[in-house]
């Protein structure tokens, strides 16, 4: 339709650039002819109109004007008897109406161009629309599916708490069947949430391979396009493709590039497409497709993108911990000639991803081949970790007195939690933990108990070491907020207001009462790099 609409405007611009230039032409031709006139005083002018043949007499504006034989004059108005030339020839008067007509004319003409200007603008704009219509291949989304990829969970080290979870959408996708009898749901969408080079992408691929489906990938940035429109083309046209080849996974990668929330990042044609993706996720209950996105920012996905019936699984991929990194270097060194122990390395790489111990391996083998080495040695590694950690694959490397320091604050705010009856997942050794069993009503007691957990980690570090660490900045602004909330919402119930002395002192009665236990989680958690909440319970079972 786009290109028929160029066709007709194509014949109209002729027609209209020529009648322009006709006004244009004839308001130049008329003023030439006004302003030629040749202007004469009123006794020349008495001495041409009695003795010339007087073809026309007319008064216009400030003048009067004289067509003869002799030519066209004209003289001041002001400067001629008037009254006795109207009584003896016949005189024509102009109004200004005939000024009018000629502004109205100029008006006319201005209004065409301006018109024509803007018809000009419009056909460019469509032109290029129709262009890109007739060459819409340019812009096609790449619809084709990877069908074996070879990648398998062996291919995968590190992952191992989220495996089971991941074997459960492989059996879905490999007998849809025999749950669909059994009234069991295929679960629409898995979300995997971690930093950057933990291996979403892999892990993806992986389930793909597993299930023995197709898979198709898309970057969420592919679907922000520049012209309107296509982004949901995409996006519809990427999901019929997996309908047709279903069951099928569909992997998109940052998905947050897309899928942003609507509140506070406006834009258009990313809403546009973002609702379009809504409405293919809630089109395909028995398609038998997966869509597995990944993303490092959940707190910037859109509500409606989280909500049940959509990504109905959340998978946390964290950094590995010290076993897993282990893992991960024996799958990297699988084919290579190396001679130092896997452990020392493991150790040395607290805060690594799979990702940048892939490129530390491969940095150390490079640097072996410079010196002319076939095996990698320990000191190839620490040659070049360095340009790892402060190279493009920035990663947070913590010293031997850091790790000491951080697991004691981690595994101090782990012991009060669960002492204080608050439940969590795990707690690691570059990562804090978050409280789980958020309740929508909560008492005094047990916001005052989330504050003594908050600031335990920073008295326990005070008390050791003597010192204050940045590490507890954000804890103690939570902590703090929630004081504040505490001694003002709960004053109507409660006269007497909390204090931050009284707080500290009570946590550090319960720090004394459990420094044992919080000294073996501290070395628990230097060594393994990781501390489950049955862990922590089960070492306060034993001695309380």
């Amino acid at each position: 339709m786009e290109i028929l609409q160029i066709t007709k405007n194509k014949k109209f611009k002729p027609a209209l650039i020529t009648g322009a230039l006709i006004i244009l032409s004839l308001i130049i031709w008329y003023y030439i002819k006004i302003s030629s006139i040749d202007l004469v005083s009123a006794k020349e002018f008495d001495k041409i109109l009695k003795t010339s043949k007087i073809e026309k007499i007319y008064i216009k504006d400030r003048y009067i004007f004289l067509n003869s034989n002799k030519g066209s004059f004209k003289a001041p108005l002001s400067a001629i008897d008037s009254k006795n030339i109207l009584k003896n020839y016949p005189v024509e008067i102009y109004s200004k109406s005939s000024n009018t007509l000629v502004v109205v004319a100029v008006f006319l003409l201005l209004s065409i161009l301006v018109t024509l200007l803007f018809i000009l603008r419009k056909n460019s704009e469509q032109k290029e629309y129709a262009i890109n219509l007739e060459n819409k291949d340019e812009f096609a989304t790449n619809i084709e599916p990877i069908f074996n990829n070879n990648i398998s969970f062996d291919d995968v080290a590190g992952i191992s708490e989220i495996k089971d979870d991941v074997m459960e959408i492989v059996e879905f996708l490999k007998n849809p069947i025999k749950y669909k009898a059994l009234g069991v749901k295929l679960p629409k969408g898995v979300l995997l949430i971690g930093p950057p080079g933990v291996g979403k992408t892999l892990l993806a691929k992986a389930i793909s391979s597993e299930a023995g489906v197709p898979f198709f990938y898309h970057s969420g940035a592919s679907f922000v396009q520049i012209y309107a429109g296509m982004g949901p083309k995409k996006v519809k046209e990427l999901f019929d493709a997996a309908k047709e080849h279903s069951p099928s996974i569909i992997f998109i990668d940052e998905i947050d590039a897309v899928g942003k929330s609507r509140e506070a990042f406006s834009n258009d044609e990313r809403e546009a497409t973002l609702n379009q993706l809504l409405i293919e996720m809630d089109g395909f209950e028995d398609s038998n497709v997966v869509v597995i996105g990944a993303t490092n920012r959940i707190d910037i996905l859109d509500g409606a993108l989280l909500r049940p019936g959509r990504f109905d699984r959340r998978l946390f991929i964290d950094l590995p911990n010290i076993k897993e990194r282990e893992q991960i270097l024996k799958l990297y060194l699988k084919d290579k000639k190396f001679d130092f122990n896997i452990s020392e390395v493991a150790k040395i790489t607290t805060g690594f991803s799979p990702a940048a111990i892939s490129s530390l391996i491969n940095e150390a083998q490079i640097y072996a081949l410079k010196n002319k080495k076939s095996v990698i040695s320990i000191g190839d590694i620490y040659a070049v970790k360095d340009r790892v950690v402060f190279g493009k694959k920035k990663v947070p490397i913590l010293s031997a007195k850091e790790k000491e320091i951080q697991a004691l604050y981690n595994a101090t705010k782990a012991a009060i939690a669960v002492w204080l009856g608050f439940s969590f997942d795990k707690v690691t050794l570059m990562n804090n933990f978050d409280f789980l069993k958020e309740e929508s009503i909560i008492s005094k007691k047990t916001l005052l108990n989330r504050v003594y957990v908050l600031l335990s980690g920073s008295l326990n570090l005070k008390n050791r070491f003597k010192d204050i660490y940045s590490i507890a900045l954000e804890d103690k602004k939570e902590a703090l907020n929630l004081l504040e909330i505490i001694n003002n919402d709960y004053e109507l119930f409660v006269n007497k207001k909390t204090t931050l002395d009284e707080i500290n002192k009570n946590v550090n009665e319960l720090i004394i009462r459990l420094n044992d236990i919080i000294d073996i989680l501290a070395q628990q958690l230097l060594e393994s790099e990781i501390l489950k909440y049955s862990e922590v319970k089960k070492r306060l079972d034993e001695v309380f």
